[in-house]
């Protein structure tokens, strides 16, 4: 059985809920936030893949933002995601990604592809 997560406890932005759901086809259920472990000079990175529909998800908490779009968290995750923002933005340089803002980490590498917690 899977926890309910509610957007109070982690914020998608419209931005990035469009930029996920376009990521979608048919055969996905939606999108896996995880933190791997043993990553980079802060230990941990933030990993984002897309779930199938025939995946095993019960090891997950879910995040249901309607329209067909759910995110789903790892529980081993689960608290480090909590108060967390999910955006998709476009940098000074022009590109376009997913960005975290984790009030939980405790340092973020100067490249800010590594997080500690």
């Amino acid at each position: 059985m899977m926890f309910g997560l509610t957007p109070d406890a982690i914020k998608v932005t419209p931005q990035a809920q469009e930029y996920l759901k376009a990521q979608l086809n048919n055969n996905m259920r939606g999108i896996r936030f995880m933190i791997l472990t043993g990553k980079g000079c802060g230990g941990n990175e933030y990993d984002i893949k897309p779930i199938m529909q025939d995946d095993d998800v019960s090891a997950d908490d879910a995040l249901d933002l309607g329209d067909g779009l759910t995110i789903y968290i790892p529980k081993k995750d689960t608290l480090r995601f909590f108060g967390c923002e999910i955006d998709f933005i476009t940098d000074s340089l022009g590109s376009k990604r997913i960005a975290i803002t984790n009030p939980n980490e405790t340092a973020r590498c100067g490249c800010g592809e590594s997080v500690s917690f």
